[in-house]
């Protein structure tokens, strides 16, 4: 008895891998984490470090590479303004993205790439303290939800914030809690 199951199970197993049908490759595992934190009107996506894509439907920040100060200004004026420079030749805008593969495919535009967590975060943040205090920058575009939403992030995260502004909170923040805040989908920069 046990020997005929073992047949049909070895039978069952040569059939299927014989049917012709494709083996599908295994799904990798989506790299970022969607937060809905407590109190927040809206949920964040917090990404991994590097950042490898952004989630579908999420805005990610990219840096526009044109050399060109002419095509710059016209880039620019097409995405809407870019929220600060970087390097000689770049500037960081947020885009979905559609957008993003219209904007890498304009003239004079040399790269689009993303914009890393390293490139958010200060190297003079106070490694000193347990609860340093820390400005944190959002992107230009940040509307009020995600201003809110990144302040109840920090009072989740043991945080407490100080000031909150348009695009801008300071917060006294555990120094564990510094780096992944610039993983935090709509934070430009830390200090």
């Amino acid at each position: 008895m046990v020997h005929s199951r073992c047949y049909l199970l070895v039978g069952v197993a040569a059939l299927a891998a014989c049917s012709g049908a494709p083996a599908r490759p295994p799904v990798a595992p989506d790299p970022w984490q969607q937060l809905a934190v407590r109190d927040a009107p809206i949920a964040m996506f917090l990404y991994p470090d590097p950042i490898e894509r952004y989630a579908p439907g999420d805005r990610g920040a990219y840096v526009v590479r044109v050399p060109d100060l002419t095509e710059r200004r016209a880039v620019l004026a097409a995405v809407g303004g870019g929220d600060d420079l970087s390097g000689e030749d770049g500037f960081v805008v947020r885009l979905d993205a559609a957008a993003r593969d219209a904007v890498a495919a304009r003239p004079g535009v040399t790269a689009v790439a993303i914009l890393q967590p390293a490139d958010r975060r200060s190297l003079l943040i106070d490694r000193a303290t347990e609860l340093p205090e820390t400005r944190i920058d959002l992107f230009l575009d940040a509307t009020g939800d995600e201003v809110a939403a990144v302040a109840a992030w920090i009072t989740s995260r043991g945080g407490r914030v100080l000031w909150q502004g348009r695009i801008a909170l300071r917060a006294r923040l555990p120094r564990e809690a510094v780096a992944e805040a610039s993983r935090l989908s709509p934070v430009r920069w830390i200090e």
